[in-house]
């Protein structure tokens, strides 16, 4: 099977390539696969395969285990500890970004958004939600990540974590929305998709109540049985069932809360003796497939008709950030700390690029809008890593800032 081909040439093209660009760039291997997708749908290479239903199940895989991860990366402990800097830092950055963005994609590009305001306005929040790993291994290089500077940047991405469901909950809303149906239907078709939300925040509620007594049954298990990985499975496939049984993109959102579920329900010895497997499964076997995938779903002929489009979205992100950073951090932490912050939250490419792609496969964006915007994530990632990599560098140099109080 073909599959197993692409399977094959899209881990090799991992290893050699996306080490390279790793090495050189600072780049996840992710990147690399996404150009990869783009490349062989350019040259038509294996469109056949990556149109097949055995792909794309593997692809779907992939955005859930991916998004699950991310679950159970959430720091709910450190989240109800953040302040009104970082919480109010966050929703304003994000809805700026996004409201500017939605002026440009409406006012210029009006057949990439049908015509449609808010569908610019959600594409524009969700381009602008921040990812916050780049931001903890540069900060961590320089010893700044319990500093007033470290953790409001690592705040601000960890909140985001949650800002980001809501803009997945309204990204699978939308086309119910926008439909051109009864307005009757549409909102019932809405008020059915917030009633699974609020179904799966209250299981997940409950069992993160659950929980103490949970870890005290689970914590007498052997670490090395086989009830603790078939728990956790039973966890992520039962979220998904029960988000996807009246609403098929609601899964993704389900995911995160599984992810949520889990760290909450099992021993943290178990965690960290469970993660590596967990994330093996869901970055490095299922990962390709949903990367490649997303790559395929570009146009290359787009990015050559719409080069100064890439290059005005990334201006537009930096330059929104750093402009709104500055207002709101430079008397907590100084003019030149809260314009480098602002270079480091436009960090991207988390749930970012499951939003845009539902987006997508929704019809709700076109493809050249759709292209630039998942060139410009891809872009703005070097740049990002260089020059907030640079900054950290010259503020550990004059002076180690004060610890956030």
């Amino acid at each position: 099977m073909d599959i197993f081909l692409l399977a094959a040439l899209t881990c090799l093209v991992i290893a050699t390539v996306g080490y390279a660009v790793n090495k050189v760039l600072r780049l996840p291997w992710m990147f690399t696969v996404v150009v990869f997708g783009l490349t062989l749908a350019t040259l038509g290479w294996f469109q056949t395969t990556m149109a097949g239903r055995d792909f794309q199940f593997l692809a779907r895989l992939g955005m859930l285990f991916f998004l699950f991860t991310l679950g159970m990366d959430l720091e709910l402990t450190q989240i109800r500890k953040l302040g009104k800097y970082i919480v109010g830092g966050n929703i304003l950055l994000t809805l700026t970004e996004g409201f500017v963005l939605a002026l440009f994609f409406y006012f210029g590009f009006p057949k990439f958004v049908n015509h449609s305001f808010i569908i610019a306005l959600v594409a524009g929040i969700a381009f602008g939600t921040v990812g916050e790993v780049v931001l903890l291994a540069i900060l961590k290089e320089f010893g700044l990540e319990h500093t007033r500077f470290g953790q409001l940047a690592l705040g601000i991405g960890v909140f985001d974590d949650i800002f980001e469901i809501l803009v997945l909950a309204v990204v699978i809303a939308l086309p119910a929305l926008v439909a051109g149906g009864p307005a009757a239907a549409a909102w019932q078709e809405s008020t059915r998709i917030v009633l699974v939300l609020v179904g799966l925040m209250l299981a997940t509620l409950l069992l993160i109540w659950f929980s103490p007594t949970a870890q005290r049954v689970l914590s007498k298990v052997p670490g090395d049985s086989f009830v603790l990985p078939f728990t956790i499975f039973a966890v992520i496939f039962a979220f998904i069932y029960f988000g996807t049984r009246y609403f098929e993109n609601m899964g993704v959102v389900a995911a995160i809360f599984g992810g949520i579920t889990v760290r909450q329900l099992l021993p943290p010895k178990a965690i960290e003796h469970y993660r590596k497997p967990i994330f093996f499964v869901g970055n490095i076997f299922l990962g390709p497939f949903f990367f490649l995938s997303l790559g395929g779903r570009m146009s290359f002929s787009a990015l050559l008709t719409y080069p100064w489009l890439v290059l005005a979205i990334m201006a537009i992100a930096l330059c929104t950030r750093m402009g709104i950073s500055y207002v709101l951090f430079r008397n907590l932490i100084g003019k030149r700390e809260s314009v480098a912050l602002g270079v480091g939250l436009t960090s991207k490419f988390s749930t970012s690029i499951i939003s845009e792609n539902l987006l997508f496969t929704a019809g709700l964006i076109g493809q050249p809008l759709y292209s630039t915007m998942m060139a410009a994530f891809i872009l703005l990632k070097p740049i990002v890593a260089g020059v907030f990599s640079r900054e950290v560098g010259r503020i550990k140099e004059t002076g180690t800032p004060a610890p956030l109080e």
